[in-house]
């Protein structure tokens, strides 16, 4: 997407809940279409290429219990021995473009690359050395590693990303919740003002909430055994994002000093929202809560990039939790975005809160989320993951709000891999992979509608080996996929 004026084109104007008559030939021309994956989940090969270890390595084999079925990335998709049979799989099913990321900490035909420089693998000797994103020392490294990206690919590539969803990454690895939530729609009016229950959180490394487990695998032996807990709930998040956003801002000024002029390449970042609603469409308050929401969650990451500074609501409620940016670091930051991606999931209900419990970012909302409004309507179909329900309107609508040029559409993500926390219980790709036998890849029924929507111009489809159209895997992981 590109942050400039939006113009509504043919395909916006359908129906978004009727996707039969839809074709590519209703977008305007040099729209791209893709899918992606990131390196921890899908390549596997974690010991080789002189790969060091990252922070997931770390937290995977020495807790595995963080884990919900006990798993690793040490193998994942294997997509590091075999990218270029996937890559033609992409090919046949119509995609022209691919969003992947490199590993820091291990440093195609027809098909355009866009390139994420950080997608949450942190390599462990800094989490080691300083803390990571804790530390303003994060940001000469992160250049000194992007500059050796750019120089080494540059030429072939023209879509940077600096990182992939920030909000996710400071968030479920820099406090002990992210908000608070309720899922009973007949006790929310009771909630609301009183001390909230806490929802679950996602842990990412390096958060390892109050668990401390000691297990060592062979492949990996981490120099010690340290444990990385939140230090300070009320400000660590702040911390970690606005070293995040310096770490954008210095990768962007080198790429367009150094090398922009000549590999005449773009970059950019991509950041993750939920699209908000009020959860009483006539208060005042739960109005002010719903752009609190999205100011506290895509507003932390855009508006630094565009305009060079926090959300005044996150300034205001955070107090001297949140170090503002100086009047430098404002100029660096400001338009540092050639143009800004836009992950989508889910959507919800926001409702004031009053008095949170708590200190930090989840309190500082001000704010109580739910799946149901005040007349406890769904906010849409839900699925069978509790986190993730169908509303594809809310896509619309905050592209709409935003006022994006929208230039491609990715598939989240190619293949069945690795789900962080979720370990292999989770299947999100449109290919499903067979984790038991040799990892073989099957169209699932969402490659086949690509396949029909991308390729509607051709005669014939191309032949693909189908083992069955499955969305889900109804079996469990072997524990033998499980240890590997």
């Amino acid at each position: 997407m590109q942050a400039k004026n939006s113009t509504v084109k043919s395909a916006a104007k359908k129906n978004l809940r009727d996707s039969s008559d839809i074709s590519r030939s209703d977008f305007p021309e040099g729209f791209i279409f893709g899918t992606g994956t990131s390196s921890y989940q899908v390549e596997g090969a974690a010991a080789k290429g002189g790969k060091s270890i990252s922070v997931w390595d770390d937290m995977t084999l020495r807790t595995p219990d963080m884990i919900f079925d006990g798993s690793n990335g040490n193998v994942a998709c294997d997509m590091y021995h075999r990218y270029k049979d996937d890559i033609k799989l992409m090919k046949q099913m119509g995609f022209d473009g691919y969003r992947f990321s490199i590993s820091w900490p291990r440093v195609l035909p027809g098909m355009t690359p866009f390139v994420t420089l950080f997608h949450w693998d942190l390599p462990y000797c800094l989490q080691l050395e300083y803390g990571g994103m804790l530390s303003d020392q994060i940001v000469n490294d992160f250049v000194e590693y992007a500059e050796l990206c750019f120089q080494e690919f540059g030429d072939r590539v023209k879509f940077w990303t600096t990182f992939n969803e920030p909000w996710s990454y400071v968030v479920h690895g820099y406090t002990l919740e992210d908000h608070y939530r309720t899922d009973d729609p007949t006790s929310i009016d009771s909630t609301v003002g009183q001390p909230s229950s806490q929802s679950g959180q996602m842990c990412l490394p390096p958060n390892r909430l109050s668990k401390k487990v000691t297990l060592f695998d062979s492949t990996f032996q981490p120099s010690r055994n340290t444990w990385f807990p939140v230090n300070d709930p009320a400000k660590d998040a702040y911390t970690a994002a606005r070293n995040l956003l310096l770490c954008h801002s210095a990768a962007v000024q080198s790429y367009r000093e150094k090398f922009q002029m000549y590999q005449n390449g773009t970059i950019g970042i991509v950041l993750v929202s939920s699209c908000h609603y009020a959860y009483d469409s006539t208060s005042q308050d739960d109005q002010q809560a719903v752009q609190r929401a999205f100011d506290f969650m895509i507003g932390w990451f855009l508006e630094p990039v565009i305009y060079g500074q926090f959300p005044t609501s996150m300034l205001d409620a955070a107090g001297d939790n949140i170090v503002p940016f100086s009047d430098d670091e404002k100029q660096g930051l400001a338009g540092s975005v050639d143009w800004v991606g836009l992950n989508y999931y889910t959507a919800d209900f926001v409702a004031y809160e009053k008095d949170p419990p708590g200190v930090g970012y989840p309190a500082d909302q001000h704010c109580i989320y739910s799946y149901y409004d005040k007349n406890q309507n769904p906010i849409g179909q839900p699925t069978v993951l509790s986190w993730l329900w169908m509303v594809p309107q809310g896509l619309y609508d905050h592209l709409k709000d935003l006022n994006f040029d929208v230039r491609g559409f990715f598939a989240w993500s190619y293949c069945d891999n690795f789900e962080w926390n979720a370990g292999y219980t989770s299947r999100f790709g449109i290919m499903y992979t067979d984790y038991v036998n040799n990892l073989t890849r099957y169209m699932k029924n969402s490659a086949f509608w690509f396949t029909k929507f991308l390729r509607a111009s051709s005669t014939t489809l191309p032949a693909i080996d189908i083992k069955g159209q499955v969305e889900k895997d109804p079996a469990p992981v072997s524990k033998k996929r499980r240890a590997t």
